[in-house]
């Protein structure tokens, strides 16, 4: 069963640029061995990110998420069974917060 995981944090004013584009680079690594996807948008210290792929992956990781001291805040907005991911290309690419709004609407 495949579930597509949404949820929004703050990440730590001490975070950086450089940070951020190396948490995404081995974001990306992970997911794909683990056969996730998603998208994650980055604006000032708002995160937002959707997660997809087998239920006990995406769950995992976002317990490691919740886990991860670099987030406070974090609410989880939905999760929803999918039949095919959407970002099924992609292990974890970040993109601009309204690019995320508008995929949100467009699911």
């Amino acid at each position: 069963m495949l579930i597509r995981l949404t949820y929004i944090s703050t990440f730590n004013a001490n975070i950086t640029e450089a940070d951020i584009d190396e948490l995404t680079g081995k974001a990306a690594e992970f997911n794909k061995r683990h056969g996730i996807s998603g998208i994650l948008a980055v604006e000032g210290e708002r995160v937002c990110q959707i997660l997809e792929g087998p239920r006990p992956e995406v769950q995992t990781l976002f317990e490691s998420i919740r886990r991860d001291p670099r987030h406070s805040g974090i609410v989880e907005l939905d999760v929803s069974e999918i039949d095919q991911p959407h970002f099924e290309a992609w292990g974890m690419v970040r993109r601009p917060m309204v690019d995320i709004v508008t995929l949100a609407f467009s699911l």
